[in-house]
């Protein structure tokens, strides 16, 4: 069952069962007062029989009530005295009939047979005789005998009857009208959702991501339009990242590529090279697979967003730059001055020393020998500077995208990948990463994240 349809069905029940207390209620609040009316004119009526010497009833019933033999025969007196839709039937003690107007002999069951005997009580019930529904009220005379009254009440049950049947039929109306009602209100609230899901097959189907997405709203279906559009453009953007990526990997692949299949085949060509020659090739073979290594390294790095699966911690900055500084140092054999200030920040350390290590090898790279690289620690950041050329102005914007290398990096070995891992590495851990030129020449690039307190000691 569609959406549209559970709207539809849940406002109709809703409706109608609504719409059923209300006409229950209804009814039964009508056949209570109409009955209520009906019973309190027997009553009026009744109260005529209930003198205390019962000589009004003797009058009426057409008796003496000193005799104790009554006729049985109907009083044409009664039906003058109460014209008005009434019937009277007089009961004697024994609870047999006496007299009577209408033309139907009323019921006498065996309560009425005991008021008769007492003449005192009474009693109101809805009788069938024959075709005719009458509502009947005994009331006890004195000394002794009853009187029956009677009240046409069929008129009263078609009244009812007809009532049910309006009851009914505007209990089916309004679920009717109410599930139309609801299907439109559904439809027209569906129909951003309705969209969205043909735009959702579309993608699944095709893998097309540039599909037309419903405007929207600020209810949710606008706040789910405006979460899937982004969703889209977040995966278009991915895609063309990643398509940039390999596009831009094979390009940088097929030269240490070229460069070792011409060595190799070099080799395989010229077996009886002489040595320095063969020693030479060897060499080049050696750094093009490591350069080559390092790039595929770094190529994984930046497709999975991540260095590893390595959780985050407290890092202590300042001290994991001195052991990077301390292997740089060992490494290359420059002079690198560290200048540090305790901070501590919240990340991966490996992730962290990988950035770190970039900058400084970056720095190493651009400064000519024996000048020195400096790196300062300060909380929440760490600056390099090498005494190489600097950036161009040019180049500042880019220097850290994917691959790219400025005029001046082109002879220098590197995949123009390094910058690019430190970028993303600043911004998967809250920070940035920017480059400038120092007045005294060479370029400064600082990574700066954040900082987070150390841990209070206990006293």
């Amino acid at each position: 069952m569609t959406l549209r349809a559970r709207i539809a069905l849940a406002m109709a029940v809703l409706t109608g069962a609504t719409a059923i207390f209300v006409a229950v209620t209804t009814y039964v609040a009508t056949d209570q007062r109409v009955r209520s009316e009906v019973d309190q004119s027997l009553e009026t009526a009744a109260r005529r029989f209930q003198d205390p010497d019962g000589r009004q009833a003797a009058i009426l019933c057409g008796t003496n009530t000193n005799t104790t033999t009554r006729p049985r025969t109907r009083t044409p007196e009664l039906s003058n005295e109460y014209a008005e839709g009434i019937q009277i039937q007089c009961i004697d003690s024994k609870g047999e009939f006496q007299s009577g107007t209408g033309s139907v002999l009323l019921p006498i069951n065996d309560r009425d047979r005991r008021i008769a005997a007492s003449g005192v009580g009474s009693q109101t019930r809805t009788v069938r005789v024959g075709d005719k529904v009458l509502r009947v009220e005994t009331v006890g005379i004195q000394p002794s005998g009853a009187v029956q009254i009677a009240r046409d009440y069929g008129e009263t049950n078609r009244v009812l009857a007809s009532l049910r049947l309006w009851l009914v039929a505007i209990v089916v109306l309004a679920a009717a009208a109410s599930a139309l009602a609801g299907w439109l209100i559904a439809r027209r609230a569906t129909k951003p959702l309705v969209q969205l899901t043909d735009a959702a097959e579309e993608v699944a189907n095709t893998g097309r991501l540039d599909v037309d997405v419903p405007p929207a709203g600020n209810d949710e279906p606008g706040r789910l339009a405006r979460a899937f559009s982004t969703m889209l453009a977040a995966l278009g953007q991915s895609r063309e990242q990643q398509q940039q990526l390999v596009q831009d990997a094979g390009h940088e692949l097929r030269t240490p590529l070229t460069s070792l299949r011409t060595n190799v085949e070099t080799l395989q060509r010229y077996p009886d090279l002489p040595e320095e020659t063969r020693r030479t090739i060897l060499d080049d073979l050696e750094s093009e697979t490591r350069e080559l290594g390092a790039l595929v390294d770094e190529l994984v790095q930046l497709a999975t967003d991540t260095f590893d699966d390595e959780p985050e911690e407290r890092v202590a900055l300042d001290q994991l730059t001195l052991r990077i500084v301390e292997r740089a140092r060992r490494r290359t054999g420059r002079e690198i001055t560290l200048t540090s200030s305790p901070s501590t920040i919240v990340g991966r350390p490996r992730d962290l020393a990988r950035a770190i290590s970039n900058l400084v090898d970056n720095a190493a790279k651009f400064s000519e020998a024996p000048s020195a690289v400096d790196v300062v620690v300060s909380p929440g950041s760490v600056s390099v500077r090498d005494r190489g050329p600097g950036v161009a102005p040019e180049d500042q914007g880019h220097v850290f995208d994917r691959f790219y290398r400025s005029a001046l990096a082109r002879s220098k070995p590197g995949s123009g990948l390094g910058l690019a891992i430190v970028d993303q590495t600043a911004k998967a851990h809250g920070g940035a990463v920017s480059v400038s030129n120092h007045p005294d020449g060479g370029a400064v690039f600082t990574l700066v994240l954040p900082e987070v307190p150390d841990p209070p000691v206990a006293d």
